[in-house]
């Protein structure tokens, strides 16, 4: 019987010996404290778990106050555990003799107050050694009694026709009834009839009859004196010896305060989703009202820019203002980014691109950089790192842009080094292995807790007051995206090494190949096409008249409408192929008036591109579900504009490479530079000009020029007047060298 009601306690559990050596241990104890029964039995309780149980206040319970009181209740002891942590414990002992051999035995039951969660259940061990001692009824009943009086939960014994055997002292505190109110009496008669509990009855008569253990058996309900509980109850039928009836031992554990914090805690979910909803919602109408000004900014700059009769001084300002929206946008998106991260709302954009040639760029772009600051930059490319890979080329080249630049930003003197390798990944796929070191200040040991934390910034950084505090928590955001993760070591005074790692998988030239197409300009519609209309719908003038000026020159045949009601009706009135839907507008939105057109016959045969300066892409799913057949975000690239309307129609076009014959001749007042004048330029320049040249990148190339007039200002001229008028091989031509 002693050991069925070990099996049944759910508590931590010891019987010592009077040396004070481990003669039984239960299940839970086990399970709570990370040991085995190897380690356990025979010890001495101080010796358990590598010495972890030598805990002053244990002492002093079982060597100063046992052995004069022969049981203690309640006494509290708090212990820090190598393996499981810090715990708070309640111990109740008891001496008690063993009548056949004189011997006497300690049981000390632990309770966990730590969490106040689960108790463990279950005491299923040690049934053997507690068989061998063969000790006789009566010793085995006082024994017996013992224990359920050291168990902490209530527990009960009941026979046959469920009426009580005996109950623990912890069942008579926390029901609040008397033992001549409990023991012989019917379980459902208790407490005048407030056990009659009809999950109780099935769990009794229906349940045990047929199963000999049952556990967590969650009954709830209202008692007259206690009010309302939620309890789970661990039941056993027990055989006992000399054929004698079988008793049920019935263990109750309340967990009335446990639920009441898990419903607590679901409340503190569910207003922190809605928090969060709140704040995707503000970050979506924030993103709106300063992508849409955004988007002319940049869309008419660019514009301008392309414009044969700009001066050298206007495209200088142009070049500035779009630098600063660029700059302003990026900060911006940096806001937008973490709390789309922070959501798990950030997605990937796998492609094919140029890994050395994205490699070559990081080089050029903050080589201008250290060297402005007279600093050494070292990039290094360990073993052989392949050119064609797959991956979110913006997010790995913000990633690699974002170490360098703090890399940069915080040194003063000495050098900064780029390591670059890949490795063999899952499956087939490989790992990118970027090190970027740098002989800056270093970081302080508490700054590095907070590194990766948003909007945090070192001691350093707030000196400087630069930056959101948001570069390295994007960063590790898009490596852990992206499979990998980013760590840094470094020392106060000598600098720091951070090591990014990410996933990749092998690509071809043929992807990349296609991405340089798709960036060639347009300057028109192949001849033998459709004059195509397209309708443009935004609440915006300015908007409106940046896509009536990209579209018309092409040969596009336009109107607009300032909201979704007007839209509807000239689709009615003009039966455009075409229509550009802005989704924010006032009368009616362009969810709604494009629901509305899909819905007519015309309608599902014309092409819906949706134009949204939503920061968020959740509105994809929902618009493609409703027959949308483009979606792009502002500020957008002309090509991609471009792009979708081919999709959507089959267009063919004419590119400014192929009409280049027709174009206006470079001026006179800009003189073409001379091989000998860009041979004193850096190579590695050079190089990336040949490269944007070679592909047609206008957008690349306009901005290597840039970065040259800090040499040369008249060839920086000379080139940029070529590349504005397309000239790509007369760029080609006059570059030194041969291609690498």
């Amino acid at each position: 019987m002693f050991e069925d009601i070990v099996e049944t306690a759910r508590e931590p559990l010891l019987v010592l010996d009077s040396d004070l050596r481990v003669l039984l241990a239960n299940r839970s104890f086990y399970d709570s404290f990370k040991v085995t029964p190897e380690e356990t039995i025979g010890k001495l309780i101080y010796d358990l778990g590598n010495r972890q149980w030598d805990i002053p206040k244990l002492r002093t319970l079982l060597e100063e106050i046992l052995p004069k009181d022969n049981k203690f209740d309640d006494y509290e002891v708090e212990h820090v555990f190598s393996s499981i942590g810090h715990k708070v414990m309640l111990l109740n002992a008891r001496r008690i003799t063993q009548k056949e051999i004189g011997s006497q035995m300690i049981l000390l039951a632990i309770e966990d107050i730590t969490e106040r969660r689960e108790i463990e259940n279950g005491l299923e061990r040690a049934r053997k050694e507690l068989a061998a001692t063969k000790i006789s009824e009566d010793a085995a009943h006082e024994y017996s009694e013992s224990i359920i009086n050291t168990v902490r939960e209530p527990l009960i014994a009941l026979d046959q026709d469920l009426r009580v055997v005996s109950a623990s002292r912890s069942f008579y505190e926390v029901f609040k009834v008397k033992p001549e109110e409990t023991v012989g009496q019917l379980i459902y008669d208790l407490g005048n009839k407030q056990w009659d509990i009809p999950k109780l009855r099935e769990l009794l008569e229906t349940i045990l009859p047929q199963k000999t253990t049952f556990d967590k058996y969650e009954v709830e309900h209202d008692f007259a004196d206690i009010g309302r509980r939620i309890m789970l109850l661990n039941a056993r039928q027990i055989q006992r010896v000399l054929g004698k009836e079988r008793i049920i031992l019935l263990a109750i554990e309340d967990i009335t305060e446990q639920m009441r914090l898990q419903r607590e805690l679901a409340e503190r979910t569910r207003d922190a989703e809605a928090a969060n909803r709140a704040k995707s919602a503000f970050l979506a109408n924030m993103s709106h009202e300063i992508r849409t000004p955004m988007t002319a900014i940049l869309g008419f700059s660019q514009l301008m820019q392309r414009d044969p009769a700009a001066t050298a001084q206007q495209r200088k300002q142009l070049d500035v203002i779009n630098r600063s929206g660029e700059h302003l946008l990026t900060i911006i998106n940096d806001i937008l980014e973490i709390s789309k991260i922070e959501a798990g709302r950030t997605t990937l954009n796998p492609t094919t691109f140029d890994l050395q040639a994205l490699v070559n760029d990081l080089e050029m772009m903050f080589r201008v950089h250290t060297d402005a600051k007279k600093l050494h930059l070292i990039v290094e490319r360990i073993g052989e790192l392949p050119r064609y890979v797959v991956a979110d080329e913006a997010k790995v080249r913000q990633l690699l842009s974002n170490l360098l630049g703090n890399a940069v930003k915080f040194t003063q003197t000495g050098g900064i080094a780029l390591r670059v390798r890949t490795s063999p990944g899952q499956a087939a796929g490989l790992r990118l292995v970027a090190d970027v070191e740098d002989t800056g200040q270093g970081i302080s040991q508490k700054d590095i807790a907070g590194l990766f934390q948003r909007f945090e910034q070192t001691e350093s950084g707030q000196k400087t007051r630069t930056g959101t505090g948001l570069g390295l928590a994007i960063s590790r955001g898009f490596a852990r995206l992206m499979g990998g993760d980013i760590t840094v070591s470094s020392q106060e005074g000598k600098g720091s090494i951070f090591h990014a790692e990410i996933g990749l998988s092998a690509g071809d030239v043929a992807g990349v190949a296609k991405k340089a197409a798709d960036s060639r300009h347009v300057v028109g519609i192949a001849p033998g096409q459709p004059k195509y209309r397209v309708l443009i719908v935004d609440d915006n003038k300015e908007n409106r008249d940046l896509l009536a000026q990209a579209l018309g020159p092409v040969g596009f045949e336009l109107r607009q409408a300032n909201d979704g009601a007007e839209a509807i009706r000239e689709f009615q009135a003009w039966q455009p192929d075409v229509i550009l839907m802005d989704l924010r507008m006032p009368v009616m939105d362009g969810r709604e008036a494009t629901r509305r057109i899909k819905s007519t016959p015309k309608g599902k045969e014309t092409a819906i591109i949706v134009l949204t300066a939503s920061s968020f892409e959740d509105g994809r799913k929902d618009m493609a579900a409703i027959g949308v057949d483009g979606y792009i975000r502002k500020p957008f690239r002309e090509s991609e504009l471009f792009e979708a309307l081919a999709r959507c129609l089959s267009i063919t076009y004419v590119y400014a490479e192929e009409a280049a014959g027709s174009l206006p001749q470079p001026s006179a007042a800009a003189a073409t530079p001379s091989a000998e004048a860009l041979s004193r330029l850096p190579k590695d320049l050079v190089q990336g000009i040949r490269d944007a040249a070679s592909g047609a990148n206008l957008k690349r190339l306009l901005t290597l020029i840039s970065q040259l007039e800090t040499h040369d200002a008249q060839a920086a001229e000379g080139l940029r007047e070529l590349a504005n008028h397309y000239d790509y091989e007369a760029i080609l031509r006059v570059l030194p060298g041969d291609p690498a």
